[in-house]
Formats: C-alpha cells, structure tokens, sequence
C-alpha cells in the first residue's frame, strides 16, 4: 500500500511539473500568443504551437517548443534559459537583431528554418545544439559559446558559420553556400566533419586557433582559398575533398599544422600552398591538374612526405624556403614536377640558403630519383636523375644525362669546377641554371623546347661549349651579372632570342651559330669588354644586338639574312667592328646614339635597305669597308657628327651611294685620300675631283679604283 501510495504521489508531481500549452489564435488553446503561453508555462513543460504566424518571443523558462504544422515566427526568438528544445518552426526576424539567441546553455534547436536580416542564430552560451535546421541568412551562425554544435544543417548566406574565442564545438554534416563559409577565430579544438561547401570566397578559415580538425569536407565552386590556415597551430586538416578554387589549403604564417590525405584538384594557384609557415607536416596527399600541387613560399622546416602530385603545372615549388625535408613523393606528368628558387621577382642568387633544402633519392621525378647534393666532392652523379641540384659542391660531374618537364633540370648553385656533358633536357623552363657559380663547364649538351636553354646568374668564368638550344620559348642561352664566360661552338636555333648577355662583362662568344630566331641571334644588354668572334646569326630578326655595351670587339661574324639589321649598335661608348659580313639583311649595320666606334673591313652588301645607317652618332671611324648593292643607299648618315669615313667601295647601290645631313668627314686628307664611288668617275688614286655627298658632305680625294689605296 505505502508503495503505491509512493508512485502515485511522483505521478501527480510529474503531472504538476510537466504539461502541454497549445497556442491557438482560435478559441481552443491555451493562448493565443507564444509569450502568453511561455507565461502560463514552468520548466519541463511543452508548448505545440498550431499553424500560423505569431509574433518573436523571449523563452525564460526550460521548455520543449514544437510546431504542429506550419508556424512562422516573425521577429526575433530570445532564449535565455537552459536546456530548452525547439523545433520544426520557420523564425523571421524583423529587425537587425539575431533571429534566434541561444544566451544559455544546453539548448536544442531542430529542424527549424531560420532567416535573419543581418545574422540567423547567435549562440552565447556552452553546449547548445543546432540539427537538421535550413538557415539564409548574411551571418548564418555566430557562435561565441563553449561545445555548441551544428549538424545536418543547410546555410546559405554571406558567412554561413562565425565561431569565434571559444572552444570544443562541432560543425558536421552540413550543407554550405556562402561566401564565407566557415570562420574559427582565435578559438580551440572544434572539429570540422563531413560537411559540403562552396562559394566564391573562402571556405574554412582557422585564424589565430590551434588545435581544431578539420576532415572528410568536401569544397567545390570557385573558392579563393577552401581551407586556409592563418597564424594558427596544430591544427589537423585531413582527406578533405577540394576541387575547382583559386588554392585548396592555404597555411599562411601557421606552424605545427598536420595536412594528411587531402585530395585537391583543379585549383587554380595551388592545391596546397604555405606561405611563411613553418614545422608542418604535408603527408600522403593527392594533388592533380592544379596551378601547383604544393606550393611553399618563404617556409622553413615543413616537412613534405609521400605526396603524389600528378598532371598540375609545378608538381611541387619551394620558393624563397629553406631547410623543408621531402621524403618519398611522387611527382609524375606535371609541366614541371620540381622547382627550387629564390622567389617570385628575385634573381636567384641572392641567398644560397633558399637552396639548402633536404631532399633525398626516395623522391621519385616521372620514377626517376631526384639527385640533390649538398657540399658535395669529387663525385660522378647517376645519369638516372630525374633532377639534378648540385648546392655548394665542388668537382662533381654528369654525364648523358636525360631529363625533362621540370623548373630547372639541372640546377647548380654556389659550386665549383662542376661538369656537365652530353646530356639532354627537354620541356624545362631553364634547362640548365648556373648561380652563383665559377668556373663549371657544361659541353656537347641539348636544351630542347624550354623557356630558356641555358642560364647564368652571377656566375663567373664558366665554359660552355658545343651545346645546342632550339624551340625555347625566351633565350637559348642567358647570362646575368655574369663574368668571364666562354662560349665555343654553341648552337641557339628557332628560340625568341638565340643569346642575350645582360648585365655582363669579359664574356668571349666565338664560332657561334644563332639562325631563325624570332628576335635577335645575339644579344648584349649593358654587358661591356665582350668578345664576339667568328659567329653566325643569320635569319632572325636582327642578328647581333648591342645595347649599352661598351668596349666590345667583334670580328669576323655573318650576320646575313636577317629580316631588320645585321648587326645593330645602339648606345654604346668604344667599339671595334671588323671584318664582318652583313649581306642581305634589311640593313647591313646600323648605328645609333654612339660614339667612338671603328668599324673597319666589313663586308655591307645587298641589303634591301641600307648597308649602313647611322643616327645621332659622333667621333667614330668608318674605314675599308665594301659597301655595294644595297637598294636604297650604301651609307645613310642622320644628325652625326665629326665622324671620318674614308678608303671605303661604295658600289652600285640602289638609289644612291651615300647620304649624310651632318658634320663630318669623308676622306683622310690628300695623302691618304677618300672613297671608291662607281656613280663618280675620276682619274687617280686618289683623285682631285671632290664628290658631293647629298645631304652636304663633300669627299674631296675619291679613288678612281676600287681598293685604289692598297
């Protein structure tokens, strides 16, 4: 007896404690407001609510809100006690105030549809739940409370999801459109699962936080960054799935951070790209037709292990980074599978530290082991490479070697006496790369359809030798800031430029060959005291190219059949220019803005316009030349100035012989005499019967004789 006495009493409690308002607008509820009803009610009780539209309320008092068809709420839902639940109802707020305020802690909020005019559902207090609800709103979610979650929900809006100075929620199963997608801000330990994102701007941004896992996401559309790490730490970022963004994962200034297993593809800069991070871990990820599969800019210390990067542009670039460890991955059919420099902009030489990375053969290059030595000596290197870096080794030689499809194929920087021969690099955007290196020799090699065949930087006193370059995209062979250089027997063919020394100086360019190219054969920018000797730079666009380089000797070069000049000297101080051929170019020689220069014993013929042209030069020597049937003039002189020109053929050229508007000389004095002129007939050599040069020189002793001098 007492014990039924005892259930009967906890029913009529439970009774008393727990029942059921019905909120009606009609006659039969129990109120007509949802406010009325939260007044009537105490905790533990349930509030249905029938279908209609009701105004916003404050829920003060631990209740279970359910719908009983379709309600709308329109204005805001202030919730301030704890444990409530609410669902299967559609919250408009009205103003700019959230649209539902969890302020307390361990609420539930399930399959509602919410829509706020500036944010949706801002979450204040621990341990509240958000499930299966639709929410558009421009801030979705604001969540400043301890182990609040959000599953299974739909969120569209400008930031669907802010968590911000808080820790140990979880965000998964959802479905993401937004501009934002979801935002962790200077927060601890909330995990990322399993949701679907896309959008325009970034899809999980992780910013000052630590610790947070990120997994099994999948992000599409075009995002700028899907998931991006800024200064932030151990965080963990694993098999996401990221297709079609500007850069999958960004890591920018974070460290200690574990990206494992994620699968990017088809972004547009980068699948993984870390930029002044240092101490992570890149493991085991997949990257494929991205702009780079792994791309570390200014970084330290990552280590990248097991990756397969396939099909993108660069399989991996380390630029500006120093001291990151590669182990075992696999970079196979990128357009380039490995770069290694100094950075975007910089001249890859400045500091040999961006060079001292730690990479070992288990690295496979289209399965072919990367060979990267450092301070190495006396060694012959495999000719099974796939890359070849040589870092501050001394007497280390390649042989038949044959590489293809990366940044640099082989790669010396800060060695010494190091050679290459008879090896072969195709698809490179340099072949062959010397920094900051002296007296190596590369001979008797190829660079095939690269962007540059050979290149130098800082380099000094180096030899190359019977190589050839064709189809490159820029120059066959390039040299900066290099001294000393010697060029024998070197082949540059179909490339933009053939050769281009910029910057150099004592450089030595002999029995060269530079045809078809699309812009000059040789070219000399700003590079003084160079040799040019016994070349050929027929049919290209201009043969031999000289741009501020002073105290240049060329000697005995063709440069015949170009389609604008054979050799052209542009502002240049001190030049001797001797018994070269220039036949059949637009113009033989031409002349520009220079002075002191000697051009002596050249062979100046069947130019289509002048065999030579001069401008605004001065003080130079043009003597034993052979001039003839060029079709518009032989020589053509405009605004020069007390240059002296004489023991010159000027023969058959088309529409005159010679013309010249300034001031200078046209023969040596009677003794030495003048010029041939087959349009001046005269008797003796030389003669006394002046020719009139148009234009208002005046050659005073002509030679009835060609080479009447001799």
């Amino acid at each position: 007896m007492k014990l039924c006495a005892a259930f009967l009493l906890l029913a009529l409690v439970a009774s008393c404690q727990a029942k059921t308002l019905v909120v009606d607008p009609g006659e039969f509820g129990d109120a007509k407001t949802l406010m009325a009803a939260i007044f009537q009610a105490n905790n533990g009780d349930t509030i249905q609510i029938q279908p209609g539209n009701y105004a916003g309320a404050l829920v003060d008092r631990s209740l279970n809100i359910t719908a009983g068809g379709r309600v709308i709420i329109e204005g805001s839902l202030a919730i301030t006690a704890s444990g409530c639940k609410v669902s299967g109802i559609t919250i408009k707020a009205r103003e700019n105030d959230p649209a539902v305020s969890l302020a307390s802690h361990d609420n539930q909020l399930i399959g509602c549809t919410i829509a706020g005019i500036a944010t949706g559902i801002k979450v204040t207090g621990e341990n509240n739940s958000l499930r299966d609800c639709r929410i558009d709103s421009p801030a979705g979610v604001e969540i400043f409370g301890a182990n609040s979650d959000v599953l299974h929900c739909i969120i569209s809006g400008s930031t669907a999801i802010r968590i911000n100075n808080t820790w140990g929620g979880m965000i998964s199963g959802c479905q993401i459109s937004a501009l934002q997608g979801i935002q962790i801000e200077d927060s601890l330990e909330n995990n990322v699962l399993n949701n679907t994102l896309s959008g325009s701007g970034f899809g999980v941004v992780l910013t000052r936080s630590q610790g947070n896992n990120v997994s099994y996401n999948n992000f599409s559309s075009g995002f700028v960054s899907a998931l991006d790490v800024v200064d932030g730490s151990r965080n963990n970022l694993t098999n996401n799935y990221i297709t079609g963004g500007k850069v999958g994962i960004s890591l920018r200034g974070s460290q200690s951070c574990n990206v494992t297993g994620n699968i990017c593809e088809k972004n547009e800069r980068a699948g993984i790209f870390a930029d002044g991070a240092y101490q992570n871990r890149l493991v085991s990820n997949l990257l494929s037709e991205n702009g780079n599969g792994i791309l570390l800019q200014g970084c330290a210390e990552d280590s990248l292990i097991s990756n397969r990067a396939y099909r993108n542009v660069y399989g991996i670039s380390l630029r500006a980074s120093t001291k990151n460890m590669l182990r075992e991955n696999v970079l196979r059919e990128n357009s380039y599978n490995l770069r290694i420099d100094s950075g975007q902009g910089q001249s890859g030489s400045s500091n040999h530290d961006f060079f001292l990375q730690d990479i070992d053969s288990s690295n496979l290059v289209d399965d072919r082991p990367v060979c990267y030595l450092i301070g190495k000596a006396n060694l012959m290197a495999t000719d099974q490479c796939g890359f070849l870096g040589l870092i501050s080794c001394k007497n280390i030689s390649a042989a038949n070697l044959t590489l293809k499809n990366s940044s640099v194929g082989v790669l010396l920087v800060n060695s010494t006496k190091c050679n290459i021969i008879n090896s072969s690099i195709t698809w490179a955007e340099t072949g062959y790369l010397l920094l900051d290196s002296l007296a190596c020799t590369i001979s008797h090699s190829q660079a095939k359809d690269c962007r540059i065949g050979i290149g130098t930087e800082s380099s000094s006193w180096c030899q190359f030798a019977y190589n050839q370059a064709r189809n490159c995209s820029a120059e066959g062979f390039r040299a900066d800031n290099a001294q000393g250089h010697s060029l024998v027997g070197c082949k540059m063919q179909f490339c933009r430029i053939g050769m281009a020394l910029h910057g150099s100086r004592l450089c030595r360019i002999r029995n060269c060959s530079a045809s078809e190219n699309q812009e000059d054969g040789l070219q000399l920018i700003k590079s003084y005291n160079c040799t040019l000797l016994g070349n050929a730079a027929k049919t290209n666009d201009r043969g031999i190219y000289l741009a501020g380089s002073n105290y240049c000797y060329l000697q005995a070069n063709n440069v015949s059949e170009n389609t604008v000049d054979g050799l052209s000297l542009q502002q240049l101080v001190y030049a001797i220019v001797q018994n070269n051929t220039a036949m059949r170019n637009g113009q033989g020689i031409y002349v520009q803005s220079s002075r002191n220069l000697s051009l002596t014993g050249n062979i100046l013929g069947e130019n289509s316009r002048y065999g030579l042209r001069m401008s605004s030069s001065k003080d130079c020597n043009i003597t034993e030349n052979n001039i003839y049937d060029n079709l518009m003039a032989g020589a053509n002189l405009v605004d020069c100035a007390r240059s002296l020109l004489y023991h010159n053929v000027f023969a058959d050229n088309g529409i005159q012989n010679a013309a010249d508007n300034g001031q200078n000389q046209w023969d040596g004095g009677p003794k030495a005499g003048g010029n041939y002129w087959s349009d001046h007939q005269v008797f003796g050599n030389p003669a006394d019967t002046p020719r009139q040069i148009p234009g208002g020189g005046v050659d005073r002793y002509p030679f009835q004789d060609p080479w009447g001098w001799l």
